[in-house]
Order: C-alpha cells, then structure tokens, then sequence
C-alpha cells in the first residue's frame, strides 16, 4: 500500500491516478477519462492503483473501452496487456510509437540496446523492476495529431512533443490549459534523452511550445501533484538543464576529460550509475550534447578526442 491517495481528480471526468514509489521510474502516472468511453492514458500505474480507482468511480476493470499511449517507454505501456486482455479494450498510439510499442526487439533497437551485452543488462533490469514488459504488445489503431480524441464531454488534445523520443506526445485535456506533459516531468533529475530516437533540439523546441500555450496546469507522468503554481518557471527551469549539462561537459573536457566514455564514467547526467544499462544511456545522452556543440563550434571531436574551442 502506498502512503498517498491513489488517485486525485484533475476536473469532473479526469482522474489523475498515481503510480506507486510516487509515480517514479519504474511506474509511470495514469489518467483515466471517466466519460462515454471509458479511457486509460498511459498504463504505467500499478494494477491495484488502476483498478481501486476504477471501483471509486463505480467501474471495473472490464469496463474498460480505450488506452491511449502516450509514447513507447516501457514505464508508460506498462501493464496494458494485462488490461487489454480482461477488459478487451482497444489500444492506441502515435504512428510512431506503434512499431516499438508492439514489438519487444523493436522497443530495444528503439532504445539503442543493440549489443549482447547491453541486451543482457536491459533484460536484468527488467526482469527485477518491469517484468511485465517483456512480451509483444497489441496496437489497434493510431491517433493523429491535428485531430482530437473524443471520449464524450472530455476531448483529449494530441500535442506531438518529441525530443524524449521521437514518438513522445503529450495531451491538452478540454483546451490547452491543462496539459499532460509527459515526460517533459518537471522533475529534479530534468530531461531525459538517452535513446537514440531521442533529440536534444527537438526536446528544447517542445518544452518551447508547451511554455507559448501559456498552461495553468501541468500533469507530470513522474509527479504526485498537477503543477500550477509557477508553471513557466518550472518549465524554463527544466529547459535550462539542457545548457548547464553543456556547461558541465566542457568544463570536464577542458580538464582533461576528453572522450565520452571518460566524460560517462564523472558521469554527467546521471548522478550516479545505478545500473550498468544506464551507462549506455549516459553515453547516447553525451552524444548528443556533444553532437549539439561541435555543430555550434564548441568542441571539436578529433581522433576519437574532444577539444574546447570555445567556453
């Protein structure tokens, strides 16, 4: 049992239902649209936590008509096939998740998990904190971006925000005043782009757009409470982590640390490597920072070798 409500109503027909550990990494928050169609977005909350809020509501799980999926992250698809499966509700996506959403090896390729080693890591690490997430998935259709999807009086807005991957969308809930931002999370850690559909510039250009609809609410998948106090500022706050990591690599290089595995093992964007699979994603993060500089005459990359050109 967790030490906080299960759920908590974002406006009349939209729950916010939070996941376990206080809806961090491995789970994922959940919403549910309590309309004409019955709608998850995102599946990452625990079963249990799902499913009591449902019964607050006066529902069960077969009750079910629709998930949404908001990218192809396996904290987000989450338990979807076990709730597709009882409730045979249909399952949505972008038109680029769907691919990677379906498919285990595809999700991995995705990812950047290619070699046996980083394979052997990722499946360890499921297999301790996600093992729900190991098999195919079923896609029953797609959503667009310029049209919104109707659950009765609530209408989901899609806001395609990529830059955490290619696919990330994020959601306008009646309007653009509230917004579900995803994994655009608000939350100390910052951004997150370790993959290699992943994009530094595009991360930058949707936090952008986010901040320009001028929300007066922000629902973080990775936080306990919507934020509406101070919503820009924490908005440009995060978006201000991408130049203080490019600060901090070129600091390192200017030490001496002058190959993106030295600068991974400081490392830079993770506070610590918890697990090895994690210093791939280190490494795919540093890429891109690194990409992003030597295409802004930053550093020059000369036999495998970084250089500052300028501070």
């Amino acid at each position: 049992m967790v030490d906080y409500p299960a759920y908590i109503e974002i406006e009349p027909r939209v729950y916010l239902v939070r996941g376990k550990y206080e809806g961090r990494f491995p789970e994922a928050n959940t919403l549910i649209i309590d309309d004409e169609i019955l709608t998850l977005v995102d599946a990452g909350s625990h079963p249990e936590q799902v499913i009591s809020t449902l019964r607050n509501l006066g529902h069960q799980l077969e009750d079910l008509d629709r998930i949404v999926l908001t990218h192809y992250h396996a904290d987000h698809k989450g338990h979807t096939m076990y709730f597709r499966h009882l409730s045979e509700c249909e399952v949505i996506c972008h038109p680029l998740a769907k691919d990677a959403v379906e498919s285990f090896e595809t999700m991995m390729k995705t990812i950047g998990i290619v070699s046996p080693d980083t394979k052997e890591q990722w499946l360890s690490l499921l297999k301790s904190r996600l093992p729900h997430v190991q098999d195919d998935y079923i896609v029953d259709g797609t959503f667009r971006d310029d049209r919104p999807i109707e659950c009765g009086d609530v209408q989901l807005i899609p806001i395609h925000s990529p830059g955490h991957t290619h696919d990330h969308t994020c959601f306008g809930i009646n309007g653009l005043e509230k917004i579900l931002l995803v994994d655009i999370d608000l939350t100390d850690f910052g951004p997150w782009y370790g993959n290699i559909v992943s994009d530094i510039e595009d991360f930058k250009s949707s936090i952008e757009r986010i901040i320009d609809f001028q929300p007066k609410m922000g629902i973080s998948s990775h936080l306990l409470d919507p934020v509406t106090k101070g919503l820009e500022e924490q908005l440009r706050s995060y978006l201000a982590f991408f130049d203080k990591r490019d600060e901090v690599i070129l600091h390192h290089i200017a030490k001496g640390v002058n190959t993106v595995k030295q600068l991974a093992q400081v490392p830079i964007v993770y506070p610590r490597i918890p697990y090895s699979v994690y210093l791939l994603f280190e490494e795919i993060m540093l890429d891109k920072h690194i990409e992003f500089l030597s295409k802004n005459d930053r550093v020059l990359l000369e036999d495998g070798h970084l250089q500052v050109l300028r501070s």
